[in-house]
């Protein structure tokens, strides 16, 4: 049985807690969980009677397998390292915190220290098992162009000065290294980060926001010298949050499934 914590009380944590408590995610439970609103921890602890904590201190020293964070790029780093440091495995669902490389170097090194793993959901994209075969030559150059509806990219228009209203066709918002793309639109573009990593090469990514769009459109082309992948996932919105896609998370949550079932497919 497959013991998890959740740290996030939201979108996201609540859907993983409904596919294990519905049987779809099989051999596991939720044990534990902690949201800095308690309202939110109280409704996801209604599902399945899980412990709510009162800290990510206190949830991590519970009798945990994975620890789930699913807060926010701010909260990566502080539940990541307790639970390391607390040997239990994470999962990270904010995967936008690892564009900051001494993160990710600080993490992978604390991980590797404890002999626990770092798992990253493969997101709203797929190819990703053929990107890492493909790193195993020399990796060239690495593309996303998402397109997204408007008001999936709202709240990160608005903040770069963009008047949503205006936008009556098609436009390129943004155009820039994963760096930058991540550093604009946090709550949007995590999978060029995961794209990032899985590659070990920066993306160059594009955004564009449609009005007319009705699906979020991923577009991935890697140049290796062992080939050329190019990938296109047109995803439905999450209900729960517009901003990211239904399949980053169902990603998730076949990502946890796997690690309580004995026969893994692909890497």
């Amino acid at each position: 049985m497959l013991k998890i914590g959740i740290v996030g009380c939201g979108a996201i944590g609540s859907f993983i807690t409904k596919k294990v408590v519905d049987g779809t995610i099989k051999n596991a439970k939720i044990s534990a969980i902690y949201d800095r609103n308690s309202d939110k921890a109280e409704k996801l602890s209604k599902m399945n009677k899980a412990k709510i904590c009162s800290s990510v201190d206190e949830l991590v020293k519970e009798d945990l397998d994975l620890v789930v964070e699913a807060a926010s790029i701010r909260a990566v780093e502080e539940v990541a390292e307790k639970s390391l440091k607390n040997k239990k495995d994470v999962l990270i669902m904010s995967v936008g915190a690892l564009a900051d490389k001494n993160l990710f170097l600080k993490l992978q090194n604390l991980a590797k220290s404890v002999g626990r793993k770092i798992y990253l959901p493969s997101g709203a994209i797929g190819g990703l098992d053929a990107v890492k075969a493909m790193r195993l030559g020399k990796i060239e150059e690495v593309i996303l162009k998402t397109t997204k509806p408007v008001n999936a990219l709202e709240d990160a228009l608005k903040n770069l000065g963009y008047n949503t209203e205006d936008i009556k066709e098609p436009v390129v918002v943004f155009e820039g290294d994963v760096f930058k793309a991540i550093k604009e639109f946090p709550a949007n573009i995590n999978v060029s980060v995961t794209l990032s990593i899985a590659a070990e090469f920066p993306a160059k990514v594009m955004i564009v926001a449609d009005p007319k769009a009705k699906l979020n459109r991923h577009e991935v082309i890697v140049k290796s010298s062992i080939g050329k992948l190019k990938v296109c996932v047109e995803n439905v919105p999450f209900e729960e949050n517009p901003k990211t896609s239904a399949l980053a998370a169902y990603s998730a949550v076949r990502l946890i499934r796997d690690l309580a079932e004995s026969v893994k497919v692909g890497t």
